[in-house]
Order: structure tokens, then C-alpha cells, then sequence
């Protein structure tokens, strides 16, 4: 037989050339197929679509707006037809919100929560308006959109109290809420729980207590159910319920500590020992005098308030100098045939709707009173409190609340919750802590603001004294 003929060289070569372009064609194929494939499936796994069915409800009539995206201006809320109304037949005014828009309230819409931003999750955000506005930014709000692998909302709060109820249960694997306060802060909220944060502004920080850094507070973060996480700069701080954490202005993280709010501000009379006095220009107390009686002489306004060093009340009998404190002394003498009163004053201006606990405690002592009854409507309390507030509204008129302290052997004038007054009768020269929670009396339980504190010496002759003054807020 004849023998096969063998290839040639060059046919050799061109047949693995043939083959190699084969093969780099194939598997840029597969290459292509596959890429094509995982852009399909990241595609499928990362979509989002923006989450329809978020609606603003403003419970006032005055004092909320909308700017929505590409609007120069903010909008005011107002009522729509019924067939546009997305809560017809509700006593709240309802508009839609998209995302990029940014809700505003003003001061005068009015204590405690003025509007709610509810989300199609079911997540709802409270708004506050006191003392200086809020201002909050629907940055981002979407969802997957083949599945319900993840939903997320980004917001931005620039001014303001809010509070956030994050829906729980929700169909979604991942959900992530993250509010950006500015200055490189991000705040991440867990499911199912219920947060509040401030961002103060200047306008809103005219009343609050300094940190213990000595810089204002900017931001502040308390949960009360769930888990917040802040991401602050390069540091990472878990937030657990009961806890708050705040950011002061040079931005220094302080806490996690306990949820609580000082509303009273140099309780212990450390800025008069600065500043030996208080005049009306104090940022705290302000000093005060009224005559009780007509054509009162000169002589007779004799009535005044300094601060002494002396034992602290829990060990009144002896201490070293190291462990004395300061003293509010409200001091009159000279045998007075007619009444003359002497106090001091300091504005609170607080919303206090969010405290469901408000308690005020002080030590107070009475040392001399020389007319011995409490008198007609507390005319001769040698120690009187004055809460001022207003039930709901701004329009509300101003009321008080007393607290009459007054020592003496005779027997009370008025019962002991009489009108606005409330009396408490203690031992002459004997240390007593008043200690009441606002929240249990029949005329504070409701109340959302609180305008100011005094605290007074009335009567005819007088020496009492109070320290360790103390106002605060739980949520």
C-alpha cells in the first residue's frame, strides 16, 4: 500500500494557527457570556428604583413646607381636593413627598409634634418646631427593584428635633436608614427601633447648657428602643436604649451616658461666684425685687439674694473647705411691718413634649420667718417656686405652677393643693429636698412648654436658702 502522505510544515502551522484563534475566539465567547451573564445578575441583584408613597401630614394649620426637587422656593402645605388629597376626610393636611425634598418647620406652627413624614414602609418621622425650626432632606429613598433583597433611605438633617419610628417586620433582607447631620457624621438606624436627633443652630442654642468640653452642643443622639450606630470621623459609637450621645461644635464625641436633660442651667451658683453678680444680662439667673405694698420707703426695699460658701445640706453640721458648696441666701431683717419680695429668675424656653418625666428637686432651708403662716395665696413664703408655662400652644395663656415652702408651728392657710399653689411646711433651720415630678401634677401632666423658673423670698423678715437647683428631662 501506499504510505499517507505526511503534512507539510506549513501546513502544520497553519492548522495550530487556525486552532489557537479557535480557541481565543471561543473563550472570549465564554468571556463575553459570562460577563454578560454577571452584569445581568448584579443588575438584577443591585437595581433600585425609588420607593414611591411617602406623605407628609402636618397636624397644624401654618408653619410646614415642602421645597421639592428643582424648586428655587419651599411650598407651604396646603389642604388639596379631595380627589388629590392623599388622606381625605383627615384632619391633617397631607401632601406626597419624592425624593430629593426638603421639609421645613418654623417656629410658629407650635409645641411638641407638629408634622410626620410616614414613608411606605410604615416608618414615620416626627417633627418638632421649637425653638427655631426644623429642617430635614429626603436625599434618597429606594428599594430593589426585582426583588426585596434591600431597601435604603438616606436623609439629611440640617436644623431641628426629629424623632424616627423605624418600622420593623418589614419584607426586605437588608434595610438601611443612615441620616447625615453634617460635619462628616452619619447616623444609621436600626429597624424597629425609635430614635431622636437635634442638630442646634445657633438660634436654637441661645438657651442650652454648654458641654462639659465648654463648647456648645451641635448634635445630639438618644435612642429609646433598637440600636443607632454613629459614624463619626474616623470613630464608630453604638447607641443603646436609654443612652445619649452628643457632638459638641469642635467636634468631640462625648458619651454614650445616660438619656437625661439638665433644663436648669448653674444650678449650683458656680457662674456667680465667677461673675459676682446677676444682672439682666445673664445667660442664667437674673436677679429681682418687687415691693408687696404701696408707698413702700426706700429703706424698706431691703430685700436681697447673695451666695455664700458653705456645708453641703446632706452634712450641714461640719465639713472641711473642700467639701462645701454654694448657696443661694435670700436674707431680709429689720423688724419689717410690711412685706417685700426678692428672687431670682432664669428663662428655660423648652419644648418638653418628648419628656414624659420632669422632675424639679432643690434643697431649700429655712432659718427665719417671722410671720409663722403661709398667708393669703402664699404671701409669706420664705422660699416660693414659680414654673411658667403653656399647656399646648404658643397662642396658650402663660400659667404657673407654685411651690410654697415656709416653716412655723401654726397651721397651713390652704390645703395641700390649693388653686396653683402647693405648700410644703418644714422644720425651722432643717435641710429639706424638694423632689417632685411634674409629670404626676394635675396642672404640669400635659404640658409642653416650660418658659421660665423663679424662685423668691416673700414675707417680712426672712433668711432661706436653696442649692443644688435642678430641672430634668427623660424621654
Amino acid at each position: 500500500m501506499a504510505q499517507a502522505a505526511r503534512p507539510q510544515p506549513e501546513q502544520v502551522y497553519y492548522q495550530r494557527v487556525a486552532w489557537t484563534w479557535l480557541l481565543v475566539f471561543f473563550a472570549l465567547f465564554c468571556v463575553l457570556v459570562a460577563v454578560a451573564g454577571y452584569a445581568g445578575w448584579q443588575y438584577y441583584a443591585t437595581a433600585m428604583n425609588p420607593v414611591e408613597g411617602a406623605v407628609l401630614r402636618s397636624h397644624v394649620n401654618a408653619g410646614v413646607s415642602i421645597q421639592p426637587r428643582g424648586r428655587l422656593v419651599a411650598e407651604s402645605i396646603e389642604r388639596l381636593p379631595p380627589e388629590r388629597d392623599p388622606c381625605p376626610g383627615e384632619l391633617d393636611i397631607c401632601a406626597t413627598v419624592a425624593e430629593g425634598s426638603v421639609i421645613r418647620t418654623k417656629t410658629e406652627a407650635g409645641y411638641g409634634p407638629v408634622a410626620s413624614l410616614v414613608l411606605a414602609d410604615r416608618t414615620q418621622i416626627d417633627f418638632w418646631a421649637h425653638p427655631a425650626g426644623a429642617e430635614l432632606a429626603l436625599v434618597s429613598y429606594r428599594a430593589t427593584a426585582w426583588h426585596n433583597g434591600r431597601l435604603e433611605a438616606l436623609m439629611r438633617q440640617n436644623a431641628g428635633y426629629l424623632r424616627y419610628d423605624i418600622a420593623a417586620g418589614q419584607p426586605y433582607d437588608q434595610v438601611d436608614y443612615v441620616v447625615d447631620v453634617g460635619g462628616g457624621t452619619r447616623i444609621r438606624l436600626m429597624p424597629g427601633g425609635s430614635y431622636s436627633i437635634s442638630v442646634l443652630t445657633d438660634a436654637s442654642r441661645a438657651v442650652s447648657a454648654p458641654a462639659v468640653t465648654g463648647e456648645p452642643i451641635r448634635v445630639e443622639v438618644a435612642t429609646r428602643a433598637g440600636s443607632a450606630i454613629i459614624e463619626h470621623r474616623e470613630n464608630t459609637v453604638e447607641v443603646q436604649p436609654g443612652q445619649l450621645v452628643q457632638i459638641d461644635a469642635a467636634g468631640a464625641l462625648l458619651g454614650p451616658g445616660e438619656a437625661r436633660w439638665e433644663l436648669i442651667r448653674d444650678g449650683g451658683f458656680e457662674q456667680y461666684a465667677d461673675q459676682n453678680r446677676y444682672d439682666q444680662t445673664s445667660k442664667t439667673w437674673r436677679k429681682y425685687a418687687l415691693p408687696n405694698a404701696p408707698g413702700m420707703a426706700p429703706e424698706e426695699h431691703n430685700g436681697r439674694f447673695t451666695v455664700v460658701r458653705s456645708c453641703r445640706p446632706e452634712t450641714p453640721d461640719f465639713c472641711t473647705p473642700d467639701d462645701q458648696v454654694l448657696i443661694g441666701q435670700f436674707r431680709r431683717d429689720g423688724l419689717q411691718t410690711r412685706p417685700f419680695t426678692v428672687g431670682i429668675e432664669q428663662t428655660i424656653d423648652a419644648d418638653v413634649s418628648e419628656f414624659p418625666s420632669l422632675r424639679l428637686s432643690m434643697w431649700v432651708r429655712v432659718l427665719t420667718q417671722t410671720v409663722q403662716l403661709a398667708g393669703v395665696a402664699g404671701s409669706e413664703c420664705p422660699v416660693m417656686v414659680r414654673i411658667t408655662y403653656k399647656p399646648t400652644s404658643p397662642t396658650d395663656q402663660e400659667a404657673s405652677r407654685y411651690f410654697c415652702i415656709y416653716t412655723g408651728s401654726g397651721e397651713v392657710s390652704n390645703s395641700e393643693d390649693a388653686g396653683e399653689i402647693r405648700y410644703r411646711q418644714v422644720p425651722q433651720f432643717q435641710w429639706y429636698r424638694l423632689n417632685v415630678e411634674l409629670r404626676d401634677d394635675a396642672l404640669l401632666r400635659q404640658a409642653r412648654y416650660i418658659q421660665s423658673i423663679r424662685i423668691e423670698a416673700r414675707g417680712h423678715d426672712y433668711l432661706s436658702e436653696v442649692t443644688g437647683i435642678s430641672l430634668i428631662g427623660r424621654q
